[in-house]
């Protein structure tokens, strides 16, 4: 017998039920993510112009958890809630799943077991083209990608909620348009949802080890802001935690200080175990970690005579360099990968704990490095090579914010004639991609 939820679903897509006032029952977030791919796909390879009738909810192509989580839950509310068929779309390959284990081991809890199957991946749409459905809501990050955009017309972004760098895109089209700070763009969904229905303890989990991870845990003083931990107070009562949380904690909530969340022990012993699982790297090879936490741009060289349009990359990886990439692994890879996703520019920004030196938390001192490719034979076949690279070096080593200095240790040589390359160490290591992104934009698009 099928689930309450996917019946709720059947009759949405196969009715088109407008919005009405009756709520949804808690059900099986597992249920409702088959049944909307396996509906999705049927509808779009059977008759492609059905695919208008979706909206596709997606988070950014690294595929991190907070994506995946804010992509499902937004998903879920419109679906199940406001009545409009909506899929989430994971922007990685299917067989990339695998490359997070805290991903995985957050989707478990969520009740989501088997998520090659039950998650619809770019992977499942591999060379339909133009993309098949027009309507999108984005979240965790702003901007829509040309190969949604490409051939497509009439491609309409109708939802954008994000933490990222606001690109100011949308705005006639999109409602919700929510693109403010927070730790974890999975508290911005979180406050979205409709207070008067009730969440599913699955989506409540999901959406709070989101939260957890982007924010170390709620840690007093860290990333985590105001609509973080008020998402987090929220979340936390509908959630499977309180399972295994007593009801003398769950009452104090509401009076609770949101900077004490962290002292509770179920949270803490899922932030560890999230963070152990987003840590552990060893079982994986340079090529592996270039594309575990990547990030593409596409630019436009305004400052260029011929204005070309080039392709750039970010890869997040939480390995010291010489750890995974020396004696010409990072070179060879970096290449691969440039080379599989024609990039002209590819960074590696490293994020790692420094064994030698402790920190005031006991920690071993948080440390950041860059690596830098810049290659021949892409889009942009009318620059000198020397042209890009050298914009590049410039605009980094002046930049304020991250203070960079040159990485001595770590000289990428074993590169071919139609390359460049250069590694840094990053003084301020709370300068994330968040910072390195927008400065790239800047570095390769404006005049001067």
């Amino acid at each position: 017998m099928k689930s309450s939820a996917v019946r709720r679903l059947s009759t949405v897509l196969k009715l088109g039920q407008s919005p009405g006032t009756s709520l949804p029952e808690t059900s099986s977030l597992a249920n409702f993510l088959s049944a909307s791919k396996e509906k999705y796909l049927s509808d779009v390879r059977a008759t492609p112009s059905k695919g208008a009738e979706w909206t596709v909810v997606m988070g950014n192509e690294a595929g991190d958890l907070d994506s995946v989580a804010s992509s499902i839950a937004y998903a879920w509310v419109q679906s199940e809630i406001h009545k409009k068929p909506s899929i989430p779309l994971i922007q990685i390959d299917r067989d990339d799943l695998n490359l997070r284990a805290e991903n995985m081991y957050a989707l478990q809890l969520a009740g989501i077991n088997d998520p090659q199957q039950q998650l619809l991946c770019i992977t499942d749409l591999e060379g339909v083209k133009p993309f098949p459905s027009t309507t999108f809501a984005l979240v965790d990050h702003n901007r829509l990608g040309a190969l949604f955009s490409s051939e497509n017309p009439n491609a309409n972004v109708v939802a954008v909620v994000d933490h990222h760098e606001d690109e100011h895109l949308y705005a006639d089209s999109a409602d919700p348009r929510k693109i403010a700070p927070a730790g974890s763009c999975a508290s911005h969904v979180a406050s979205l949802y409709p207070r008067e229905a009730e969440i599913p303890r699955e989506l409540a989990t999901l959406l709070l080890s989101a939260i957890i991870i982007d924010t170390n845990g709620l840690v007093p003083g860290g990333k985590a802001l105001q609509v973080d931990h008020s998402a987090a107070l929220y979340l936390i009562p509908h959630s499977t935690l309180t399972d295994s949380i007593s009801s003398s904690t769950l009452s104090s909530l509401p009076q609770r200080n949101p900077e004490t969340l962290l002292g509770i022990p179920q949270i803490k012993n899922l932030s560890d175990i999230l963070s152990a699982k987003k840590t552990d790297v060893s079982h994986l090879g340079a090529w592996d970690l270039l594309r575990r936490d990547y990030k593409e741009y596409t630019y436009t060289l305004n400052w260029h005579p011929s204005t070309p349009t080039i392709k750039a990359g970010l890869a997040t990886v939480p390995v010291k360099l010489r750890s995974w990439g020396s004696d010409g692994k990072l070179e060879a890879e970096a290449q691969r990968w440039m080379e599989h996703q024609q990039l002209s520019v590819l960074g590696v920004l490293t994020s790692f704990r420094d064994a030698r030196k402790f920190g005031k938390n006991g920690k071993g001192k948080h440390r950041r490095e860059m690596a830098w490719l810049v290659r021949d034979g892409t889009d942009a076949q009318t620059l000198q090579l020397d042209d890009i690279a050298s914009r590049l070096w410039k605009g980094l080593e002046a930049n304020e914010e991250l203070q960079v200095k040159i990485h001595k240790k770590m000289n990428l040589s074993k590169i071919p004639p139609t390359a460049r390359a250069r590694t840094y160490k990053q003084k301020n290591a709370n300068a994330t991609r968040k910072a390195t992104a927008p400065l790239l934009k800047n570095i390769m698009e404006l005049m001067g």
